[in-house]
């Protein structure tokens, strides 16, 4: 999914704590450098609709944001929480809120937590980007704690755990918060955790993610010049980690490139904007197969198990989606039509059967003829279309490279979609939502209309309900704002929006799907609460807070949702599953009060 630099506080779903990652692909990255328009390709079919029917262009990028917040971390039954102005980190025990404040190193700012801690033991490790080292804090299921510096490569403003918690990349991300200024942001460090020792290495430029095999076996680093394949077990002879091309033109602009990691099977995935191929490229082997695509897509997804890839091809008269099965066959997949819909972006739930299909772009408000928009407040809550999904399998269409050769073979075949080119003119697309449900080979889709355009969705670990995010109306008003609970599950989706006073910011859902918590900040109208969810019912709670909420978490020993909130000595509201609230705040200064 397209990844876009951070705001301090973002119009998106920011899942801070949902499912477990199991390894099996990686979220990938996307950055582009358009404004708002159609992008010109001249001869390419762009529109997602049938085979020569008139186009003007490749489909809009679409914009789906990704939070990036740095806020306390759980691990094991403890939150902790890292002081820039006191060089410590707060240790707080979720289950009778004892604090115990430890030292680290200066300027302390990421957190991570190490997985594999045995019972309610924590631990994490900590970046102090002041001295350029990071701090192993390990604390027992009494309450002592433990720490071990490590100097690391200068300039980093991220970290990244594998799924064993053996290894730790430090490394300076492309979209963080902070610039690097000089020196380079190639550089980075691997801690072996266990040994306590520090590998330096080289990889491709302005790397921006870091993808670990699901048996904690290989790092693979996403940067804008390829893939660098680290194997653990060869650390330290690695300086200069492999860099795989994911595209056959080295030349293309990475700003419009988006690539996916499916860690579980070594394989990367790229697409380009305006382009209709898909590259697949064998990890660490580096062959790389395009596959030819009936039309342009303009987002790529992956199953959380792996097994499956989706691409989206809008069009003005109706909408297609391709099923890539991984790992990659003969060049075959199946094509889906969404009739009537223009949808450019997926996001597959993780059971993999239940996805949602949507669009953030208007593309008809950007023709000669102006389409008319559905009113954003209407009377009607719902408008409900459904259908299944037609579905074709292509032949052998693929191109294979890494032998020095190219070779094409077969041609596309494509199920059509009629585009229409007459017809009274089309409503805002971002305004209508597509829940597709697996049926066999195919997919049963059902649509409806949501009162204010979609901005960001986002689906709960049961894969059971979603949250969509609402644009804001143009009027201030004490609805200006809103998000809408979705139901997943019955054969007439249930809908319901919730009218907020401020902007939703990051979105939290409990490891099993029975909660969340929307946070909610303006703090020039002063609001400062958090919507508490429960996805059983809908009913949702607001709890007021004392202060700006800046990020959500989750204790899974004592089930408490934590809020971490802007104060100057530190504030922390927890919830436990029945609802009683505690707040401590002061720990900052060790000097804490419990209320």
């Amino acid at each position: 999914m397209p990844r876009h630099p951070v705001s301090m506080w973002p119009v998106c779903l920011s899942l801070l704590v949902a499912c477990g990652n199991d390894g099996a692909y990686g979220s990938g990255y996307y950055t582009d450098s358009y404004g708002s328009g159609l992008t010109g390709n001249s001869g390419t079919d762009g529109t997602g609709g049938t085979d020569g029917a008139p186009t003007t262009g490749a489909p809009p990028p679409e914009t789906e944001d990704e939070g990036d917040f740095r806020v306390p971390k759980a691990s094991g039954k403890y939150v902790y929480s890292a002081s820039q102005t006191t060089d410590s980190v707060a240790v707080i025990d979720t289950s009778d809120l004892v604090i115990d404040v430890v030292e680290v190193g200066q300027g302390p700012t990421v957190v991570e937590p190490i997985p594999g801690q045995a019972g309610d033991a924590g631990s994490v490790v900590v970046l102090d980007q002041g001295s350029n080292d990071v701090a192993v804090l390990r604390t027992s299921e009494a309450g002592a704690t433990t720490v071990e510096i490590h100097k690391v490569t200068p300039g980093a403003n991220n970290l990244a755990v594998s799924p064993g918690g053996n290894f730790v990349f430090v490394y300076h991300d492309v979209d963080g918060t902070e610039q690097l200024g000089a020196g380079s942001d190639q550089e980075l460090s691997v801690l072996d955790v266990a040994a306590g020792t520090a590998y330096e290495m080289t990889v491709g430029a302005h790397p921006r993610e870091i993808v670990f095999a699901p048996d904690d076996s290989t790092a693979y680093v996403i940067t804008a010049a390829g893939v660098n394949v680290i194997p653990f077990a060869t650390l330290g002879a690695v300086g200069k980690p492999p860099l795989l091309p994911v595209v056959q033109d080295p030349g293309i602009d990475p700003a419009t490139l988006e690539v996916q990691i499916v860690a579980g099977l070594g394989i990367a995935l790229a697409r380009v904007d305006g382009e209709p191929w898909l590259a697949v490229t064998q990890l660490p082997g580096g062959e790389l197969t395009v596959l030819d695509l009936p039309g342009v897509p303009t987002d790529l997804d992956v199953a959380s198990s792996g097994e499956f890839a989706v691409l989206t091809l809008p069009g003005p008269g109706g909408s297609r989606f391709l099923e890539v099965p991984l790992p990659l066959g003969p060049g075959e997949f199946a094509v889906h039509d969404v009739p009537g819909e223009y949808v450019g972006l997926a996001s597959v739930a993780p059971d993999g059967d239940t996805m949602l299909l949507y669009t953030t772009v208007n593309p008809f408000a950007l023709t000669q003829a102006p389409a008319s928009d559905l009113p954003l407040y209407d009377d009607h809550g719902v408008y409900l279309s459904s259908s299944s999904s037609s579905s074709s399998t292509t032949g052998d269409d693929s191109t294979t490279s890494g032998t020095g050769t190219d070779t094409t073979t077969g041609t596309s075949s494509t199920t059509a979609s009629t585009t229409g080119d007459d017809g009274p003119p089309q409503a805002d697309p971002r305004q209508r939502i597509t829940l597709a449900r697996r049926d066999g080979d195919g997919w049963d889709l059902v649509t409806l209309f949501v009162e204010v355009p979609i901005i960001s969705v986002g689906i709960a670990p049961d894969s059971r309900n979603a949250i969509l995010v609402h644009d804001g109306h143009p009027v201030r008003t004490d609805d200006r704002w809103s998000y809408s609970l979705f139901d997943l599950t019955p054969a007439f989706p249930l809908l319901k929006r919730q009218n907020t006073e401020a902007q939703p910011g990051p979105i939290l859902f409990t490891p099993d799907g029975g909660r969340a918590a929307v946070l909610l900040r303006d703090d020039g109208l002063g609001v400062r609460k958090v919507d508490l969810v429960d996805l059983g019912n809908f009913i949702v709670e607001p709890l007021l807070l004392g202060s700006p909420p800046e990020g959500a978490g989750y204790v899974d020993p004592t089930e408490k949702i934590f809020v971490s909130q802007q104060h100057p000595t530190g504030r922390i509201t927890f919830v436990d599953p029945k609802g009683a609230v505690q707040t401590v705040t002061g720990y900052v200064l060790n000097d804490s009060v419990k209320d």
